[in-house]
């Protein structure tokens, strides 16, 4: 029987940085009948034909959240959102989801969680692979921190001194070495470097290489995507579907 003379595809749209793993989800994603996928490609064009899910990586993923970038382009204006990544930091799985994001799967998950993913985030329900699932479930035990105290850590990341950071937060000393305290008793640290350690690896706080930069001015996230939303110039791409 042929699928498509009774049921509408899914229509999926890759958006991949790496070529060789685009390709590699494309090939996976072809093995399934209910699938039309299309890949991000500047060389074709989609014409009309409406997304239903974009497979993208974290950073195409979080930038895509944002309405006004995927009404840039009307295929994409009610497409939903299914990270596919090797972002596995509880607090930038946390502010994935938080921000819109529809689906999250980490790379080296079996296929069936892909095909499961994106079957049931076109179906309007949200989706999180096992992995992803257990580390948000073992994130829910722990106590959080607060936003004052995210701001103190996210400088001890860096390096800054106590007095440093009372003068760049006008606060007092003492009131820095209080929020240090409860910082590394609800990290179980032992040490300002350990607790610092201990947010970092969980995405509590940024990598001291990219704090100052905000995601909205960076450029590997945020520029393109700004230019695309202002001009109304997106990626065009290929048809890749299981037609003879």
């Amino acid at each position: 029987m042929n699928y498509s003379a009774t049921h509408r595809s899914t229509t999926v749209l890759v958006m991949q940085h790496d070529p060789l793993l685009c390709a590699g989800i494309v090939a996976a994603l072809r093995q399934h009948p209910a699938f039309e996928v299309f890949v991000d490609d500047s060389s074709c064009d989609v014409g009309e034909t409406r997304i239903d899910v974009v497979v993208a990586d974290y950073n195409h993923a979080m930038s895509l959240v944002d309405p006004l970038v995927r009404a840039a382009h009307r295929p994409l204006a009610a497409a939903r959102i299914l990270a596919l990544t090797a972002n596995d930091r509880e607090g930038d799985i946390r502010r994935a989801i938080e921000a819109g994001i529809h689906g999250y799967l980490l790379l080296g998950g079996p296929l069936s969680e892909l095909v499961e993913g994106v079957t049931m985030v076109a179906s309007g329900v949200r989706y999180l692979c096992r992995s992803v699932a257990q580390r948000m479930a073992d994130s829910l035990t722990h106590a959080s921190l607060t936003s004052r105290e995210i701001e103190v850590l996210q400088l001890v990341a860096i390096g800054e001194s106590n007095k440093a950071i009372a003068r760049e937060l006008h606060i007092e000393l003492g009131t820095v070495k209080s929020h240090m305290g409860a910082i590394m008793a609800k990290l179980h640290a032992s040490s300002r470097t350990q607790a610092a350690g201990i947010a970092t690896a969980r995405g509590l706080v940024e990598e001291p290489g990219s704090y100052r930069t905000s995601y909205r001015s960076s450029p590997s996230i945020w520029s393109a995507a700004s230019f695309a939303a202002s001009s109304g110039v997106l990626p065009r791409w290929r048809a890749t579907t299981n037609a003879a």
